[in-house]
Parts: structure tokens; C-alpha cells; sequence
């Protein structure tokens, strides 16, 4: 990659820059004024193929418009809210983060905050370092964490991690999503306000979107009340922070961990001689070790997308390893989406189904059907493969929303297809007999002599072992 141009957007990461330096041809966008840095982006555009951001400093659409050869946005980040992925999506850029590495460190951070915003540690170590113990005697009575109702703004993986380590404190855990999650142990509340008014700690984990800003008001607030504590590892922007501060200030919040901030490096100043307030400087997933995770992932996304096509692969069953093994023939980094993290760690893990599209340039659907996979490949995850991914389907035929499928190919939303199976065979939507990027076989995925006589004799010698008493060969019921 050594002649490859990669927009380094602001100090973030020593490991990170000098690799880059090191493997490619790197741009510092902060070494230029600020006042000058569209002439810096004009003079480099057609250089440039890679930005990486971070979370503090996103890429715009004046970013995007600038650099007409950008293929791909690297963020060192797995929050994406400062990338405009509508402009990268109209261009078919590809926009990749680095989920899971950060998940520990930030679920930590989120317990870490809650016990020093009720045992008071900070308060406490400065009251020693004051000489204060000396002088007036022993410290203030505090309030316990173990036990406490734990209430989670979004259970996905770092709201999961957080209800993991929390339930280690006798902590009984209830959640709001946008659905109701699949455990049965954590109780599920339809609303942000229902929530709070049956924690004592709330913590804020879920994404940031539209939907979700300032999801933490007054109402929230005031249910979570006098003695209930905030904790916010997300982003700033989810909590409304003057209704927050006068919370704080008025005594109707009872306490607040916060590691973001709605205008960062900007805090509050009200808050700073509150002694029920812990304030850190969104250092969540600050460690040396998950740094370095991220920086790798990063360059991993980088170094999959200018070699091989990255492969994603829905259900890594035996199918979907016989084509894993394949593709990594031809170079390709594979990518799979399964219930559950499998051992096999040359292949990188994603937990859900548009993660996976979104880091892949190549879909196969390889799964079994059944209720959870109906169509598992849906509109959002053909928006996240995007105008030049390939969907492969050789799963079965409800596996794909065919409608959403039709639609997109149509208006190049998604950029081709490969069909051995439809959800209504032999029947195939006429729609598609016309487009060049699409190949359609009649699912013939298994009609081989070779395969066929296979298949033949394993129903022949489960015939047999059944009437001769002996385990059958395949058994499934």
C-alpha cells in the first residue's frame, strides 16, 4: 500500500500514525491551517483514497465532495455519527469502524464511573491529599453500589458487557431497546422513562442517531430522580446537558459519571465543584491495549479493502466454511456473520448482519432457514453492501427480502447478484431478466452426478440402519 494516500484527520493514535506513515503515503490534515485546509484537500484530492476520523472529527459531505477519489473511510472509532454515511453511500464509498475491541474498556469505565459517583472516590482522595482526614476526621458516609437496580439505555455490546459485570454486584438489570432482547433475566421496558423510574443507576449505551439524541430529557431525568445516578459512556449528545446541569444543580439528580460531553473538549463549568459529579475526558476505550486493537482493525479494513474483495458470509456452518476456504485462495479477508463467535480467528467476527454487509464487499448467504433468517438479508442490509457490493445467494430463496432486493438492484442502490434460489421457484421476478449485473442459475447448487449419487446413497443407508436397528447416518429428529 505503499503509494496508496490516506487522510489522517487529526492526531489520534502514535501507533496508528507512524504505521501508517510507515505502509502508506500519509496526509496530516491538522499540519495545515485551519483556515487553509480546503487548498490542503484541493492540492491532495486525487491522492487521497482513505480518510481515517475519529470520534471528535467526523467527515462531512465538504469532505466527501472534496475528495473525488476517496474510496474508502477508515474510522478509529466504532461510533459513527460524524461521518455523513448518506453522502458516502450515494458515492459507494465504504465506511468501516471498529466495534467489539472497545467493548470491555467502556462497559469498565460505565462500573468504574457508577462506583466513584456513589462511593464519592474522587471527593475522597482529595479529601486525603487535602490533609483533611488528619484535621477533621473521617470522610462522609457514602452509598453502596452492590445491589443497586442497574437500568441500561441500549443492550447491545457494550450495554451487554455492562449488565455482565453489574450482575457480578447483585445488581439486578432491566433494559430499554428498540425491541425486547432475547434474556429472559433482564426486565424489558418499552420506555426511557419507564426505565428510569425503576433504576438507581442508569447508564447510557446505545447508538447515537436522530432517535436517539437527548433521549435523556427532563422527563428521564426527573424519573430517575433525587437519589438516582447518570452514567453516560455513549456520546455527549444523548443526554439534553442544560437539563442535566440544572438536575444537578437543583438537587432533583442525585449524582452524575459522565465521559462525554455535547460540545467535547468543551464540559460544563457548573459541574466542576459539584461533589456529585465524576468527570472523565471520554476516555472510554483509552487503554494501551484496546488502542492498539483499534489501530490493527483499522488498518486490517484498509489493507482487505486495496487487496482482495472482503467476503462476508451469513452462517458459517459447513457451506459457509467450504466457501470461506475457497475465497481465501484468491486472497480475499473473510468476514462472518453467526449466532454465536466461532473458533476461527483468521475469519473477523461481526455480530450482526448489517456490521457484516457494511465491512463487505461480497455477501453470500449461507445459512439454514428458519424464523430468525427469513429474510435476514433486508433492506438495511443491502443499503450497508451498497451500490458496488454483490449479494450471492445460495442459501434458500427466503433467506432474501426479494422485493427490497428488486428494488434496490433497480435503482442502484445495491451493485449486482448472484441468485441460485427465489422465494417462490420456479418462479423468478421478470424484473431482473434485463440487468447485465445480475446471474440467475435455477437452483442447481447441488445438481452435480457426483453430489446427486451422494445424496442418494445417504438416504439409501439411513433406510437401511432404520430397518436393521443401527444409529442412523443423518439423523435430525
Amino acid at each position: 500500500m505503499e503509494s496508496l494516500g490516506v487522510l489522517l484527520v487529526a492526531p489520534m493514535n502514535a501507533y496508528l500514525e507512524q504505521e501508517l506513515d510507515r505502509r502508506c503515503r500519509l496526509f496530516r490534515l491538522w499540519e495545515s491551517p485551519a483556515d487553509r485546509r480546503d487548498e490542503f484537500l484541493r492540492a491532495h484530492a486525487a491522492s487521497i483514497r482513505a480518510v481515517v476520523p475519529y470520534a471528535p472529527h467526523g467527515v462531512d459531505a465538504a469532505m466527501i465532495d472534496a475528495l473525488p477519489s476517496l474510496e474508502i473511510v477508515s474510522s478509529f472509532s466504532v461510533g459513527i455519527d460524524r461521518v455523513d454515511l448518506a453522502a458516502c453511500r450515494a458515492r459507494g464509498i465504504r465506511v468501516t469502524n471498529t466495534p467489539d475491541v472497545l467493548t470491555d474498556d467502556v462497559a469498565d469505565l460505565a462500573v468504574g464511573l457508577a462506583i466513584a459517583a456513589l462511593r464519592k472516590i474522587p471527593q475522597a482522595d482529595r479529601y486525603v491529599r487535602a490533609g483533611l482526614w488528619k484535621s477533621k476526621g473521617d470522610f462522609t458516609l457514602t452509598t453502596r453500589f452492590s445491589g443497586k437496580r442497574i437500568g441500561i439505555l441500549g443492550l447491545g455490546r457494550i450495554g451487554l458487557a455492562v449488565a455482565k459485570r453489574a450482575e457480578a454486584f447483585d445488581c439486578p438489570i432491566s433494559y430499554h431497546s428498540r425491541s425486547e432482547k432475547p434474556f429472559p433475566k433482564y426486565k424489558f421496558y418499552p420506555n426511557v422513562v419507564d426505565l428510569a423510574a425503576n433504576c438507581d443507576v442508569l447508564v447510557v449505551a446505545c447508538s447515537l442517531n436522530p432517535e436517539t439524541r437527548h433521549i435523556v430529557n427532563r422527563k428521564v431525568i426527573d424519573a430517575l430522580g433525587p437519589e438516582g445516578v447518570l452514567i453516560n459512556i455513549a456520546r455527549g449528545a444523548h443526554v439534553d446537558e442544560p437539563e442535566l446541569v440544572s438536575a444537578l444543580l437543583e438537587k432533583r439528580l442525585g449524582g452524575a459519571g459522565l465521559d462525554v460531553f455535547e460540545d467535547e473538549p468543551f464540559a460544563p463549568e457548573q459541574l466542576f465543584d459539584l461533589d456529585n459529579v465524576v468527570l472523565v475526558p471520554h476516555v472510554g476505550s483509552d487503554t494501551e491495549e484496546t488502542c492498539r486493537a483499534m489501530a490493527d482493525l483499522v488498518l486490517r479494513n484498509l489493507e482487505a479493502h486495496f487487496s482482495g474483495k472482503r467476503v462476508g458470509i451469513i452462517g458459517l456452518g459447513r457451506i459457509g466454511l467450504a466457501v470461506a476456504k475457497r475465497v481465501e485462495a484468491f486472497d480475499c479477508p473473510v468476514n462472518y456473520y453467526q449466532r454465536t463467535k466461532q473458533e476461527h480467528p483468521s475469519y473477523t467476527y461481526y455480530p450482526s448482519v448489517v456490521e457484516l454487509a457494511a465491512s463487505s464487499d461480497v455477501l453470500v448467504v449461507a445459512c439454514p432457514l428458519n424464523e430468525h433468517t427469513r429474510h435476514i438479508v433486508n433492506r438495511e442490509v443491502m443499503e450497508a453492501l451498497g451500490p458496488k457490493g454483490v449479494l450471492i445467494n445460495i442459501g434458500r430463496g427466503p433467506h432474501v427480502d426479494e422485493a427490497a432486493m428488486v428494488a434496490a438492484l433497480i435503482d442502484g442502490r445495491l451493485g449486482g447478484a448472484g441468485l441460485d434460489v427465489f422465494e417462490d421457484e420456479p418462479n423468478v421476478p421478470e424484473a431482473l431478466f434485463g440487468m447485465d449485473n445480475v446471474v440467475l442459475v435455477p437452483h442447481v447448487g447441488s445438481a452435480t452426478h457426483e453430489t446427486r449419487t451422494a445424496m442418494a446413497d445417504l438416504v439409501l443407508g439411513n433406510l437401511e440402519a432404520h430397518v436393521a436397528g443401527k444409529p442412523l447416518l443423518t439423523q435430525v429428529v
